[in-house]
């Protein structure tokens, strides 16, 4: 039991730890930056770490605070706004009915199942991480400069051109110092972000709720990823003896006649 505690606490410590790295790395994709490998990185030992709390921890008093340190940690990257409290204390009662779940569920059941417990947290706990990513997106310089201006993809408009031009065989040849398709392409831009300013405003808005909902169909699969490496880690503590399992009598009710 003395080990289980002592591993319980590093594992706390790790996730304070991780969850600011993280942060830190969604703060910089969301201002511009590429590091979307740290960023998927982080989460995931975040995930990973706070897996292995929810199997060794008894009190939901001392997982309420790790989740509370996890929550406070976004503080220290992203400016305060009540916009943020209110959706972290949302997210956090994602955090805390998923929490709860999964420690319900390992408390009833005799066996230890490492993937029915977290199955039954995870999904809970993804959705309030996607709420606050939407959320996080939707203040970031990111969505400002989505809202300022709208662009077809250059890649995307060269493959709509090539396979009209292909269709009707039709040659697009210079005129002057540029080409008819670099005109039309900076035409169509113009058009559409003249017809597009009166809506522009709630351009943020839409997107967030794409991130939202994409990351909740992504999350499907990534809850299967995160709980087989939370189990192999989960077993390899157990074998090397950083986690001891032990087996306790139940007691039956019986009608004696």
């Amino acid at each position: 039991m003395h080990k289980n505690r002592v591993t319980q606490s590093v594992v706390t410590g790790l996730v304070t730890l991780i969850s600011t790295i993280s942060w830190i790395a969604l703060e910089n994709v969301l201002s511009g930056g590429s590091n979307w490998l740290w960023l998927c990185l982080g989460f995931s030992i975040l995930l990973i770490f706070l897996c292995l709390n929810l199997l060794l921890t008894k009190s939901k008093e001392v997982l309420l605070v790790t989740l509370v340190l996890i929550l406070i940690s976004f503080f220290f990257i992203f400016s305060f706004k009540l916009e943020y409290l209110a959706v972290l204390f949302i997210g956090l009662l994602f955090f805390v009915f998923g929490s709860w779940r999964a420690i319900n569920e390992k408390k009833v059941r005799i066996k230890m199942h490492v993937g029915k417990i977290l199955r039954r947290g995870l999904p809970s706990i993804l959705t309030g991480l996607a709420l606050i990513f939407a959320v996080a997106f939707y203040f970031s310089p990111l969505a400002l400069q989505r809202q300022s201006q709208i662009e077809i993809p250059r890649p995307l408009f060269n493959v709509i051109i090539q396979q009209i031009s292909e269709q009707f065989n039709i040659s697009l040849n210079d005129a002057g110092d540029e080409k008819i398709e670099d005109l039309l392409y900076q035409a169509i831009n113009q058009k559409i972000n003249r017809y597009s300013q009166s809506y522009q405003q709630y351009f943020p808005l839409g997107l967030a709720m794409g991130i939202f909902f994409a990351l909740k169909a992504i999350s499907v699969l990534f809850m299967w990823l995160i709980i087989l490496l939370s189990w192999l880690i989960f077993k390899v503590l157990v074998s090397i003896g950083a986690i001891k399992i032990q087996e306790q009598a139940v007691l039956k009710e019986v009608i004696k006649v």
